[in-house]
């Protein structure tokens, strides 16, 4: 792939200039996406869901999506209107989003793992004129959309006298010269809802283009075997989806919960050759005894999306794949991706800047433009329109700037060679002093202790408006290391004050991560001062 980031020095802006695209944004994705479907060999299978033990081959895949999209338009539904999903990995969550995708209908998805209330003020947003989800959640997805008084089908999982969407799969004459309704709205029409990661409390709803969706993806091709953890609320589930739509090749998916040994398991048992993971899931993965080169021999590219893959773990992972290149890629909710790092030499870069994609860096207290080397603030923007949070005007506002630049919310900043890196989130920057640190600082050398699993660093105020930083460390089973080797280790590797754990660390059983596999660090640092407070009532 071409990763040609130049800098304009004038402008203080990096950019990698889109070449002429493959797919015309202009062209609704349902329409693209039945194309090519209907391209491929027609037996050939399209997905595997290891859960429910189907497979789903292109012909049949081609042949849901066409009964869901006109059973959509049978109800009048268009390209103004909402279908909420609501669904785990299953054999036909596919087909019905490229049915609603061919009617022109956006869908608004979330994780089945979402509370009562959050689905219900979701949807009250969005207002979908049907719901799909599966049986596990039907009963709180009914509850949470009675004022709503749509029509709900369940994917998965039936109940007796609840509508299924097997009922809609019904034979449409014509079957094979379906075409797709135009876009109403052009390259910009909303075509996918999805929640941000809500770390700060309820998610908004992110608003997905056509012309975002219908990305050139070079990476795949017909005989590719890809996975990811990853459902269709978030930009990696959704977008993988799509690449199996567009470049062929068999996904495998699965309703089942993640563990290591499960993630190996489907890596042997399929031959998995393409990977999108978060870099906790692939750490604990290559941490396993089992996990050795020649059970990962089938992949030949992993990429590392929605977390901070240290130096160390970087080494781990390259370890174990002999056949394979790891990439550290970096993007978000809004956006999508950034930037990608094909290069094992600069570990601690996200890479340089993503084909169609522009970037600054902003001083947060001045708001001059930073150039080369200089901390800032990381604003993004790509080919095409944002679309904004749905419904919420105020907040896209302050999301983006008159250019179209997006405030990602990351410190960082790129070096000469136009590599980016990442230093932490802005609101999780501390000051102990005069001096402001980040808690990744802190994480990453906590983590080159061999014994660390899994790390978080938070900040406990001493009630004088500093900081004292503080860690949830999680250790391999059998492990002797103590929360004082911890603090010493810190100390003797971060020489200045404010980057040692001034209150301390915790041993815990786990890191508490909401669904996008983000850290609660609100959460983290409640639970550890539980501990702490538990720990002195027993004195």
């Amino acid at each position: 792939m071409n990763y040609d980031t130049k800098f304009d020095s004038e402008k203080r802006i990096w950019s990698n200039v889109a070449p002429d695209r493959l797919f015309n944004p202009d062209k609704s994705i349902g329409g693209v996406a039945l194309h090519m479907l209907r391209a491929q060999p027609p037996n050939a299978i399209c997905q595997i869901c290891d859960s429910e033990e189907t497979e789903l081959t292109y012909s049949k895949a081609y042949s849901y999506a066409v009964s869901v999209a006109a059973h959509l338009k049978g109800l009048g539904l268009g390209c103004d209107d909402v279908a909420g999903i609501v669904a785990y990995n299953t054999t036909l969550l596919m087909p019905v989003i490229v049915g609603c995708w061919v009617n022109g209908v956006a869908v608004n998805t979330m994780h089945p793992i979402y509370e009562e209330d959050v689905i219900r003020e979701l949807f009250q947003v969005t207002k979908p004129k049907i719901i799909f989800c599966d049986g596990v959640c039907y009963e709180k997805v009914r509850e949470a959309t009675k004022m709503l008084n749509v029509p709900i089908y369940t994917l998965c999982n039936h109940f007796d006298g609840v509508k299924k969407v097997e009922e809609i799969l019904l034979p449409v004459e014509g079957e094979s010269m379906y075409g797709a309704e135009p876009l109403k709205h052009g390259a910009n029409q909303t075509m996918a809802i999805l929640p941000s990661s809500g770390t700060t409390g309820v998610p908004k709803l992110v608003c997905n283009s056509n012309h975002k969706l219908l990305v050139d993806f070079c990476l795949s091709n017909g005989s590719s075997v890809i996975f990811t953890f990853a459902t269709a609320q978030w930009n990696t589930g959704i977008s993988l989806m799509v690449v199996n739509i567009l470049c062929g090749g068999t996904r495998i998916v699965t309703t089942k919960s993640y563990s290591p040994e499960y993630f190996l398991e489907l890596i042997v048992k399929y031959k998995i050759s393409m990977i999108f993971s978060s870099p906790v899931l692939v750490g604990a993965l290559v941490d396993l005894p089992q996990c050795t080169q020649e059970a990962l021999a089938s992949i030949r590219i992993l990429v590392i999306t929605g977390g901070n893959a240290t130096r160390s773990m970087q080494k781990r992972i390259r370890d174990k794949l002999a056949n394979g290149y790891l990439l550290n890629s970096y993007g978000t909710t809004e956006i999508g991706a950034i930037s990608v790092n094909y290069s094992q030499e600069k570990a601690e870069s996200v890479g340089r800047i993503n084909i169609g994609s522009y970037v600054k860096v902003i001083d947060p207290v001045s708001g001059n433009l930073l150039g080369p080397n200089e901390k800032g603030e990381i604003w993004a923007r790509v080919t095409g329109d944002w679309m904004g949070f749905y419904g919420n005007a105020a907040a896209t506002a302050e999301m983006i700037d008159a250019d179209g630049f997006i405030n990602t919310g990351d410190i960082g900043y790129i070096d000469d060679e136009c590599y980016m890196y990442l230093v932490d989130r802005s609101k999780d920057i501390m000051k102990y002093y005069n001096f402001h640190f980040s808690p990744t600082e802190i994480e990453t050398t906590i983590s080159l202790l061999p014994d660390v699993l899994d790390v978080c660093v938070f900040g406990v105020s001493d009630g004088n408006g500093m900081d004292l930083a503080a860690a949830a460390v999680v250790l391999k089973t059998g492990s002797t290391l103590t929360e004082d080797d911890i603090v010493k280790f810190v100390a003797e590797k971060n020489k200045v004050k404010h980057k040692q754990l001034n209150y301390g660390a915790f041993i815990v059983a786990e890191i508490a991560r909401n669904v996008n596999s983000k850290v609660m660090r609100a959460e983290m640092k409640q639970i550890c001062l539980n501990m702490e407070s538990s720990k002195k009532r027993k004195i």
